[in-house]
């Protein structure tokens, strides 16, 4: 008679250990395949008149809501009023506001349902240090992610957009070439762009030394300046188009040969190999081949066009203020 065969021990399951809370950031902090754009604005963009870049904001908008976030500003109410009637007068009419002074006052209460529905979200400007400081890794910071991976746009101006890169500048000399053993200081950003480094009022603070000597210190970042009432606008990873009527410089290391940027004795930095390209309105530069894209001559004509009428009213309304102003005094 055959021997039965005996049955084998059953091997004890492995205990899965619980998820981490949903809000808990992952190690790939950028998202990857996002489905939402961005609006990156070097600061003081026009908020009279023709709005070129407000108004594109404002068109993201759709059917939903626009959130204003004023964690970078001394004077959050002030500022969040200026937006506010801004945007409503482009035809925005939903217009939220999202602020928390201290962090602990974020976590106890995280505000996610101003962002339940919000298809645009709006960095306004300050202390970058204090968006991320107090904002960075929260629930609500990754409510904003989600949003941004599910197709909201996500706009920063000044200080608001310094913060989008991985890598952001915070601190450094303006004005003047930047020197070896010089300290810029630089610090994780909130990530929504990854391989590059922003700085913003770019001609206008002539900030070109410091973000030069940012890209030198690690070139595989691609720097990019931005004037003053400009932006360049995002759509995925791969490429943006610059709007507004400033420039855009875009600093390119990756072919440096050479840069004593490490040295510690306070000469000027060399850096040999660089690329600068400069961009204006309706320019594109592809972030994947590190090429810029020259619009179709008609596009660009529209764009100047449309430049020079806003430059000529602006003239205008400021030449009617003096003359109320002198009126004024004559009295």
């Amino acid at each position: 008679m055959a021997k039965k065969p005996r049955p084998r021990p059953r091997t004890p399951k492995r205990r899965v250990p619980p998820t981490l809370d949903s809000h808990v950031p992952p190690l790939q902090g950028v998202p990857q395949h996002p489905k939402g754009s961005l609006i990156i604005i070097g600061g003081n963009e026009t908020k009279d008149g023709h709005k070129p870049i407000l108004e594109e904001v404002a068109s993201r908008v759709g059917r939903g809501k626009l959130v204003i976030a004023t964690f970078a500003s001394n004077e959050p109410r002030e500022q969040w009023e200026q937006y506010r009637n801004v945007f409503r007068s482009i035809g925005v009419k939903r217009v939220e506001h999202l602020d928390a002074r201290t962090r602990d006052e974020l976590i106890a209460t995280p505000q996610l349902e101003v962002v339940e529905g919000a298809n645009v979200l709006f960095f306004a400007g300050g202390d970058q240090l204090k968006i991320t400081s107090l904002f960075g890794g929260t629930p609500l910071c990754e409510a904003i992610r989600k949003r941004y991976s599910a197709g909201a746009t996500i706009a920063g101006t000044s200080s608001g957009a310094a913060v989008m890169s991985e890598t952001m500048l915070v601190a450094g000399n303006g004005g003047e070439s930047h020197t070896s053993g010089e300290s810029l200081r630089m610090a994780p950003g909130l990530g929504f762009i990854p391989g590059v480094i922003i700085d913003q009022h770019f001609a206008e603070r002539g900030r070109i030394g410091r973000l030069l000597g940012a890209v030198a210190q690690n070139p595989r970042l691609l720097g990019i300046g931005i004037d003053e009432d400009t932006a360049v606008a995002f759509d995925g990873h791969r490429k943006f188009q610059v709007l507004g009527t400033g420039a855009v410089y875009v600093i390119d290391g990756r072919n440096v040969l050479y840069t004593d940027v490490a040295e510690d004795a306070g000469d000027t930095t060399s850096i040999h190999g660089l690329m600068l390209h400069v961009l204006a309105t309706a320019d594109s530069f592809d972030l994947v081949d590190r090429v810029p894209i020259a619009p179709p001559p008609k596009a660009k004509q529209r764009a100047q066009d449309q430049q020079r009428q806003q430059r000529e009213k602006q003239h205008k309304e400021e030449q009617h203020k003096e003359e109320q102003q002198q009126e004024a005094a004559g009295q």
